[in-house]
């Protein structure tokens, strides 16, 4: 049985994190009613996760892609695929022994190997913020401070402490990503590995015994051995060339895991306002993106977005990111209980052109009722900005099983993703419109 905030806490209305959102007449006009809308977006979440893992160019993305393609010709697109290469790792080992105790890792992609053998050397353990101190010739066991980590950058965050370590002679690094559910959490990086040394994951829920045996500085043995091959990763863009003005839509398709959430919502919603803009707009010309890569810093995108219309012509790029609308959950008794609101741990980014439009558009809604600037490194929306896309926006969020095995089908509700493409349709009109 789902569990509402309600139950938990109350006199607390249930649907607090998630104002409704009344539609304009002219939504109301284009569009099918709310329970249709619901109803196509649970049957994609469904599509969506059933096709697996979305690791960039596995069997999973490259069954999403297929859909997403067939689903853009069928609705009158001229759809047009590419493929490029992206980091791929076969794994034949990935553990860390010290004592009797053996502990499985996760590789961290782009992956640099230790060899069959592994690297033997004493562990030292790095906390949070602390300073990294003598680590030379150690394994490092590097515990996160807690957050809902996301991605490594080399000249800030954990990032960079994952650098000075390296830096400071360490031989490999085991980081521990303390967050919100216990689960090993994936990091985005770039395509060609910045960390030296070998890298890896490890589940907050596993790592007690290894936490105790880096404090007492034991002997281990870490291993990361596979086959760090690249692989084919699919690229899709999609026109429907009417009149000299465009619309551009974009969203990512690969990620980590199943990501439901993470990519699911966005997937769901990208393809209904693929269906929806032709015939709101019949006489606009329409642009669809749709990347692979995402894990790379956003590999996919960078090969494509100079295929998109000019700056100029472009009267609006909506740019839908991670997590639109993702279920909350409350800890009792140590278990997180899924809650029927959205988790507000998101975020509405957008171009000074286009604040009052989303502004007005995304009020009551959770997280979104605040547009940030563009901030660089935060998903793809940057990479169309400073090409000159002025009047852009996107929403981007962190839910709490991000890039976990457990961002799965029980994470998302269709009725929480409504009113967030709603919403998106809502901004594209306003700023179609000038009004």
């Amino acid at each position: 049985m789902r569990t509402t905030r309600r139950q938990f806490m109350g006199g607390l209305a249930a649907g607090a994190g998630l104002a409704a959102w009344p539609a304009s007449p002219r939504l109301s006009a284009q569009t099918p009613d709310n329970n249709t809308l619901t109803a196509r977006i649970r049957a994609d979440l469904r599509q969506h996760a059933a096709f697996g893992d979305k690791f960039s160019g596995g069997p999973g993305d490259n069954a999403t892609a297929r859909w997403i393609a067939g689903r853009l010709r069928t609705a009158g697109y001229r759809v047009e695929e590419s493929d490029f290469q992206a980091p791929h790792f076969v794994t034949r080992a990935a553990r860390l022994m010290s004592g009797t105790a053996t502990i499985d890792i996760v590789p961290q992609a782009p992956v640099v190997v230790t060899g069959p053998q592994g690297i033997a050397a004493r562990l030292a353990l790095v906390q949070g913020a602390a300073a990294v101190g003598d680590v030379k010739g150690r394994i490092v066991v590097y515990v996160l401070p807690s957050g809902r980590h996301a991605a490594l950058f080399p000249d800030r965050g954990i990032g960079q402490t994952v650098m000075d370590i390296a830096r400071a002679g360490a031989r490999g690094v085991l980081m521990v990503t303390t967050g919100p559910t216990g689960e090993a959490i994936a990091l985005n990086s770039p395509e060609e590995p910045f960390v030296p040394i070998p890298a890896a994951v490890v589940a907050p829920k596993k790592a007690a015994a290894l936490i105790d045996a880096a404090r007492s500085q034991a002997e281990a043995t870490f291993v990361l051995d596979g086959d760090a091959t690249p692989r084919p990763c699919r690229n899709i863009v999609a026109r429907m060339e009417r009149g000299a003005r465009w619309i551009a839509i974009s969203t990512p398709r690969s990620g980590w895991y199943g990501c439901v959430g993470e990519r699911g919502t966005g997937t769901a919603a990208f393809l209904e306002l693929a269906d929806w803009a032709p015939r709101r707009f019949p006489e606009m010309s329409i642009f669809l993106m749709n990347s692979g890569g995402h894990e790379y810093f956003f590999a996919g995108s960078h090969r494509i977005v100079g295929q998109a219309p000019p700056p100029a012509s472009t009267a609006v790029w909506a740019h839908i990111g991670a997590t639109l609308a993702a279920r909350d959950a409350m800890e009792i008794d140590g278990r997180l209980a899924m809650l029927e609101t959205a988790d507000p741990q998101r975020s509405l980014m957008t171009t000074d052109a286009a604040r009052a439009a989303v502004t007005r558009a995304f009020s009551g809604l959770s997280g979104l009722t605040s547009p940030t600037p563009v901030r660089a490194g935060a998903g793809e929306l940057s990479a169309f900005t400073d090409r000159g896309y002025t009047t852009a926006f996107a929403v981007i969020g962190v839910h709490r099983w991000f890039h976990t095995v457990e961002d799965t089908i029980e994470r998302v509700e269709a009725s929480l993703v409504t009113p967030v493409v709603r919403a998106h349709q809502r901004a594209i009109e306003i700023l179609v419109s000038g009004a």
